[in-house]
């Protein structure tokens, strides 16, 4: 992952989203000062140092101190307004999808609840995100916003992903299997400047950051939690096999280039890939760095990636 931060340090995106009460994912809390430096070794024309200020973990950035405020991510002017912002997701990648039969029950009734919790949910502070991703409004974005071929269509997104789309596609061509699949697709999404379903948080597409295949034809199978929801009242159950999904490789190849698959979210989304190399370069210090400081609750160390949208508290 070292390899991506240096190789694309101008072309790396940091990702954030919003999360619960709590920055934490399911087994492990989020260790605050490697995940700053995270954002720092991929963003080191955009972000300074991180240091121990007031209690807390910083980095710098646009001139701006932001604290770590339990993953919120505030500049010193809101650092102690935690209770009005949600925290930033930050978690581990796993190398693959958790099966559902290990979920515990504890765990299944908080997915069968994310709809309601959700929308509960309160938005993030977005002002690391615009110095970061270059500006806070749709035609900030907008202006960054370029037209770029993608295995056969014609997406818009951000600029600072052309360079790791291309080499995406690249990889995929390398395959045999390339033309099968290319075949396969039905229409691939980039750039859409809208909040995610039922929340309102801004969704990854509205940066220009994100990508979704959408193939000819699915048959039975289960793509994308929220649509799986509508016939099926257990779908967070739904077996891995029972699920469409891109071929290895072309995940693979996405990976490489920093990407992470919605495939691997318990609220899964398999159409779905994010430009976030921070979460890898985040994955790789955790590892470098066993004893890291993170808590570890005592229910499933299989499940430590999962997401904390939805997450309860269940110590």
């Amino acid at each position: 992952m070292q390899k991506v931060c240096c190789m694309a340090a101008c072309t790396v995106l940091l990702f954030f989203g919003a999360a619960p009460a709590f920055t934490q994912s399911l087994g492990r809390t989020v260790n605050g000062e490697l995940a700053l430096r995270a954002i720092q070794r991929c963003f080191p024309g955009k972000t300074g140092a991180v240091a121990f200020i007031d209690n807390d973990w910083t980095i710098s950035a646009g001139g701006e101190i932001f604290f770590w405020a339990e993953g919120r991510l505030l500049p010193s002017a809101e650092k102690d307004n935690i209770d009005s912002y949600s925290p930033h997701f930050f978690y581990t990648i796993p190398q693959k999808p958790a099966e559902p039969d290990s979920y515990p029950p504890q765990y299944i009734e908080a997915l069968r609840r994310r709809s309601e919790t959700r929308a509960a949910a309160k938005d993030n502070h977005r002002g690391l995100q615009s110095i970061l991703y270059g500006g806070p409004e749709r035609r900030d974005i907008e202006a960054l916003l370029v037209q770029v071929d993608f295995l056969g269509a014609q997406i818009s997104v951000h600029q600072i992903i052309v360079p790791a789309l291309k080499r995406v596609e690249a990889e995929i061509q390398r395959w045999d299997g390339a033309k099968t699949f290319i075949d396969s697709i039905k229409s691939i999404g980039g750039y859409s400047w809208r909040e995610i379903a039922g929340t309102q948080r801004m969704s990854y597409h509205s940066w220009g950051l994100a990508v979704d295949i959408q193939p000819k034809n699915i048959g039975t199978k289960a793509i994308y939690w929220l649509w799986e929801m509508g016939r099926n009242k257990d779908w967070m159950l739904v077996p891995l096999e029972n699920r469409w999904n891109p071929p290895a490789p072309v995940i693979e190849a996405f990976e490489k280039e920093g990407f992470v698959w919605g495939g691997k979210w318990p609220v899964y989304d398999n159409m779905h890939f994010e430009y976030r190399p921070e979460l890898h370069e985040y994955t790789r210090l955790l590892a470098a760095n066993p004893n890291a400081a993170v808590s570890t609750p005592g229910y499933g160390q299989n499940l430590h990636h999962i997401f904390p949208d939805f997450l309860l508290k269940l110590e």
